[in-house]
């Protein structure tokens, strides 16, 4: 470091970064601060600084881990996008392997073998609390045992194959309206694509992407919320339909359906891929639906993925020409 450089040890509490002026701010084990020690007590510290750095790491979290989800959530759409930000996001974990199995345990532990023994994991993975094990040591999210879909199946079903234009574009808002996204599904030979089309930040950009989208591809139907429906501007009210967790009710167990059965496929977008695998299922009135505030994060993709592919793979009628003409 610089001559004249000194180091603090701060509790990570929301008034952690007050009173200093930090070029350089390592917080560890992310998966416990809260959102309010790292954008109130740390961040405001270093807007005085020229290149500032905010060093982040930590094993995997859980559903609390509000703050590491949400700087996840956006590392993971920069990757998506293709285009350079601010952050820089890094994640090494397991393939969709068995979890309890040493070959597991090397991929999530880089060390083993030099600082770190097989004997000490092979202790650990007998402890009483597996989930604690798993991801400590394995490294492995711990979002619910009612997750909708087994871990992997829906990465499977990813290829290359480019998408054909129109089908349905499904936009849900999150729960606290700062995100909007937006997941367009079509039906393609006999499997339905699916593919994440934007994340907007506002509004304004919402729409200025949707009607983008809609220039292009003339026969693309709209599904929106209720929230959403009063802002839908005049000339794309002709192509939209109301959508809610009424729909998902009677949608969730057929799209599962077509998961499982391997009739959808996707292009590994990121954010997409980790919003469906971390949604939690649950049941109302006999029926089951993807609930956002059980899921460990966000999971706005999924479900627009469900209302769009829904819609979009519903058989439509073709009617046969018919002749007309004057008899006598």
């Amino acid at each position: 470091m610089p001559d004249g450089s000194v180091w603090y040890a701060r509790a990570a509490t929301p008034n952690a970064g007050h009173g200093f002026s930090a070029s350089l701010i390592i917080a560890d084990e992310i998966w416990q601060i809260s959102e309010a020690a790292i954008d109130d007590g740390l961040l405001p510290s270093q807007r005085a600084k020229k290149n500032p750095m905010f060093l982040m790491t930590s094993t995997a979290g859980t559903q609390e881990s509000r703050a590491m989800l949400r700087w996840r959530d956006q590392g993971l759409r920069q990757i998506d996008s293709g285009e350079p930000g601010p952050l820089y996001f890094a994640e090494y974990s397991p393939p969709a392997i068995d979890p309890m199995t040493p070959e597991a345990w090397a991929y999530a532990n880089p060390a083993l073998g030099h600082t770190l023994d097989l004997d000490v994991l092979k202790a650990e993975a007998q402890s009483p609390n597996r989930a604690a094990f798993l991801r400590a040591s394995v490294n492995l999210w711990q979002a619910t045992s009612q997750g909708w879909l087994e871990p992997g199946v829906f990465d499977a079903l990813q290829n290359d194959i480019e998408a054909p234009p129109g089908g349905v574009l499904a936009i849900e808002s999150s729960l606290d309206e700062s995100r909007y996204t937006g997941v367009r599904a079509v039906l393609n030979g006999e499997k339905t694509a699916v593919r994440l089309e934007f994340v907007a930040d506002s509004m304004a950009e919402l729409w200025r992407l949707v009607e983008d989208i809609c220039r292009q591809q003339p026969t693309l139907r709209l599904a929106i919320t209720p929230g959403l429906d009063i802002h839908t501007p005049p000339h794309l009210e002709n192509r939209r339909v109301i959508v809610g967790y009424k729909e998902l009710l009677k949608w969730t167990a057929t799209v599962r359906a077509m998961i499982t059965e391997n009739r959808l496929t996707h292009n590994g977008q990121q954010t997409l891929s980790q919003q469906v695998e971390r949604a939690v299922l649950v049941k109302h009135q006999g029926a089951i639906a993807v609930s956002s505030t059980r899921s460990p994060g966000p999971i706005e993709a999924c479900r627009c993925m469900i209302w769009a592919v829904a819609l979009a793979s519903k058989p439509t009628l073709v009617g046969k020409p018919t002749l007309g003409g004057a008899f006598r």
